[in-house]
Formats: structure tokens, sequence, C-alpha cells
């Protein structure tokens, strides 16, 4: 009977060391970013992928999603700017068939220049649909 436990007792040892090793390999796969993730081809798929690069602070890949010259401050890009750590896609608008506007939920921290206060804060996206048929986003601000 020791034989069976000791028998026990090496087959949990061995379980518990490969679970040990799995859960460090997964803790050392690298982390997915909006950079790695392909572009979407619908408007609030590329907000997705905006808003995930924007909580990551991903600034260069969520400029990717922007208009060529619309991704400033002063037209909504808040990356850089304010520290967003959750979001939530609201509902859409579409006052044009290439042009989307979404409604989001942004829970904020602090702002570089104080204009954009902590807590949850209602932020609008306007999406349009480019000559190619990929969607950017055009603007983004506190009123629609």
């Amino acid at each position: 009977m020791n034989h069976s436990r000791a028998g026990r007792a090496a087959s949990l040892a061995v379980a518990a060391a490969v679970c040990v090793l799995v859960a460090a390999c997964q803790g050392s796969a690298p982390a997915a970013t909006a950079s790695t993730s392909p572009t979407p081809t619908d408007a609030r798929g590329v907000l997705d992928v905006y808003l995930r690069a924007l909580v990551a602070g991903d600034c260069p890949s969520g400029r990717t999603l922007w208009v060529a010259g619309a991704h400033t401050t002063g037209d909504g890009d808040l990356c850089g700017d304010v520290t967003v750590t959750v979001y939530r896609i609201g509902d859409a608008a579409t006052p044009t068939p290439t042009e989307t506007v979404y409604a989001t939920t942004l829970t904020t921290g602090d702002s570089r220049d104080g204009s954009v206060p902590p807590g949850q804060v209602a932020w609008f996206y306007t999406l349009d649909q480019q000559p190619d048929g990929r969607w950017l986003i055009h603007a983004g601000g506190s009123g629609p």
C-alpha cells in the first residue's frame, strides 16, 4: 500500500509541475495589441480597435484608424491626452450611408489639460466610409 501512495504522490507532483509550467508559459505569451489586430471592415469594428488602442496607450496604432490629418486633440483623438480605462460602444446613428456616429461611454482618469473630466464621459465618434470601402474615424467629441 505504501507503493500505491508513493505512486500517487509522484503523479500529483508531476501534475503540479506541469500546471506550473503551463501557467508560466501562458504568462509569458505576448499580449495582443491593436497593432496586431487586423483592421475590421465595419465601422463598429474599426471604432472598437481604436478604443482598445486608446486604453492601451498605443497611439500610433490607434491613429492609423483616423482619416489622414484628422487625429488631433481638437478633432477628438484623446490618445496621449486623456487616460481611458474602460469604454462601451453604444448606439449608432447613420446620417448618410457613408457616415456613422457612435455614442460611447468612456471611463477616464486624468487629462493633460483638464478639459475632459475624470469619471464616465459620453464621447461621440464619427466614422466615414472611404472611397475604397474602409471605415475611418473622422471626428470625436462630447457632442454629436
